[in-house]
């Protein structure tokens, strides 16, 4: 069988055909992926519509198997005026959908729109980071929350009652509880929620003490997320030092600005000690990602992690 004739065996009709006249495959685990990013992720509060949704996404000929990973965007951290600090805002949720031959043929198309960049927050409480989801054939609701606002108060950092404890994030007082509460994901096989900030200090006589716990997503360096530990270097309006040193070595410049670097962390909340009002950091902006393949059923009941390569 030549080049020309293989090329011609990619549509749904063909594929029993070929699956029965091939039986030396080659492995391949992973497949193509295709990757969605926010746009720039630069300016606050952008809405654009083509910077962060595609009408059409359509499955490659041949595929008979895609993977479906979706991260929202990060909470943005709470402001501070007079004396106030706080914890960073929460981690985006995180869900996986695989669809296998027949429910995902190549041809068909599906809509993606990916988390933007939330806005920077003057208030105490944060803002709730944005939503990903994509929509099409067989899929019900996929989508991956944005991560809990961060959030201050006055004295956090100062006061003693704070001072030497484990991951310090008010739960049920005005705050998260650090395992139980997170942003939501759903339609998935798999689906984990992002967790919210925390805060830990050891000692009361100065801000550049403190660290700050900003949350990451589960899926992207683990499988169920964790936390960015930095000190928050001082008071007053300086935390982009912060974002920007803890999400090395994603963030691509020391600018930083909420991004583009490590999708759906929460950004630091504003600390302040006297003085004006500073604005909590932004949160950053959520991802998709579709791992896509002609994988083929080595026996009638199992389909091994995109066992055999074909045609993608």
């Amino acid at each position: 069988m030549n080049l020309r004739e293989l090329l011609g065996r990619e549509f749904a009709s063909t594929i029993d055909e070929t699956v029965s006249a091939n039986t030396s495959l080659e492995r391949n685990h992973e497949g193509r992926v295709f990757l969605f990013h926010p746009y720039c992720n630069q300016d606050n509060c952008e809405s654009s519509y083509r910077g962060y949704c595609l009408q059409y996404w359509c499955v490659p000929c041949g595929t008979t198997q895609a993977t479906f990973e979706l991260w929202g965007g990060g909470g943005s951290g709470g402001g501070a005026c007079c004396c106030m600090q706080g914890m960073p805002g929460g981690a985006g949720a995180y869900v996986r959908k695989t669809l296998e031959y027949p429910q995902i043929q190549g041809g068909w198309c599906y809509q993606l729109c990916v988390a933007s960049p939330n806005c920077c927050s003057r208030c105490c409480c944060g803002i709730r980071g944005c939503k990903t989801w994509v929509g099409g054939c067989n899929l019900s609701n996929l989508c991956a929350d944005g991560g809990l606002p961060g959030k201050t108060c006055c004295w956090a950092f100062w006061n003693s009652t704070y001072r030497c404890q484990d991951k310090v994030s008010w739960g049920g007082c005005g705050g998260w509880r650090l395992h139980e509460d997170g942003a939501c994901s759903y339609g998935g096989d798999e689906m984990i929620k992002g967790r919210p900030g925390f805060f830990i200090t050891h000692c009361n006589d100065n801000n550049c003490w403190t660290k700050g716990g900003m949350p990451y997503p589960a899926g992207l360096i683990n499988q169920k997320g964790g936390w960015l530990t930095q000190n928050y270097q001082g008071n007053a309006c300086n935390h982009s030092y912060m974002y920007c040193s803890g999400t090395t070595p994603w963030a691509y410049n020391i600018n930083c600005n909420g991004g583009p670097g490590l999708p759906g962390v929460g950004a630091p909340s504003a600390t302040a000690c006297g003085g004006g009002c500073c604005y909590g950091w932004r949160g950053g902006g959520g991802f998709i990602r579709i791992t896509y393949c002609s994988c083929w059923l080595q026996t009638s009941s199992q389909n091994e992690d995109c066992a055999w390569y074909y045609f993608n």
